[in-house]
């Protein structure tokens, strides 16, 4: 009876602490990584712009070069509810165009066009000049591919991201996370054409170029450069 006397207090105080870590181990739960989807890839603020300087040179006959240059300001104006009603934004672009005869740029910026964007759980629409692009994936991770033709009539075009979160220079000014798109690429003997943009975090769109050129029999060529590069942003 005294050896009972003796252990029952111990044998107690064991099964309460057993006890005790059975349920708070019962209580904890798995700890799971959270998923940066990117969004802020682009931005969806009302308020928010971005300046631009677009070149392009155009060559529709062998050896004539038309070449024009102008800054772009795209200004998200304001938000509205689309035809399925999803919140959609309004992107008012204004131009000033350099003149070459002169060396001078416009004064004051130009009556806007309007575009506009609606930024899904997954994707990036596009409408512009009244055609629909799907821009970008949410989230973007390395090789993903998508058809950015797939709500126009335009035929399939196959979009890939070919980086994510890279540091890259634009306009110098340096950005720490870059996602690159990839829209198109065939480059042989006879032709040169590249499409790609470039997004980056907290501000959206930094650079786009395109360039669609083929080579003749001769040094003759055909076609177009398109480069568009940030300048300036406010969030």
């Amino acid at each position: 009876m005294r050896i009972f006397n003796k252990i029952f207090p111990y044998t107690i105080f064991f099964i309460s602490i057993f006890i005790f870590f059975f349920f708070s181990c019962k209580k904890d739960k798995p700890v799971t990584a959270s998923v940066n989807f990117g969004y802020n890839y682009y931005p969806n603020d009302v308020g928010h712009y971005v300046i631009y300087q677009v070149d392009s040179i155009y060559a529709n006959n062998p050896n004539q070069f038309d070449s024009t240059r102008y800054q772009l300001k795209e200004l998200i104006a304001a938000t509205f509810l689309d035809n399925s009603g999803r919140p959609t934004l309004r992107m008012e672009r204004y131009y000033k165009m350099f003149h070459f005869t002169t060396h001078t740029w416009d004064t004051a910026w130009s009556v806007p066009k309007v575009w506009s964007a609606t930024r899904t759980q997954t994707t990036l629409e596009r409408k512009e000049e009244n055609i629909t692009y799907l821009r970008f994936i949410f989230p973007p991770r390395l090789n993903t591919q998508w058809n950015g033709n797939v709500y126009n009539t335009l035929g399939n075009k196959t979009y890939q991201i070919t980086s994510v979160d890279q540091y890259d220079a634009v306009g110098g000014m340096p950005f720490d996370s870059v996602a690159l798109v990839s829209q198109f690429q065939s480059i042989n003997l006879i032709q040169y054409q590249n499409e790609f943009e470039k997004y980056a975090r907290n501000v959206g769109l930094i650079y786009k170029e395109r360039d669609s050129l083929y080579f003749g029999t001769t040094t003759d060529t055909l076609g177009y450069k398109f480069k568009q590069q940030i300048l300036s942003f406010v969030k």
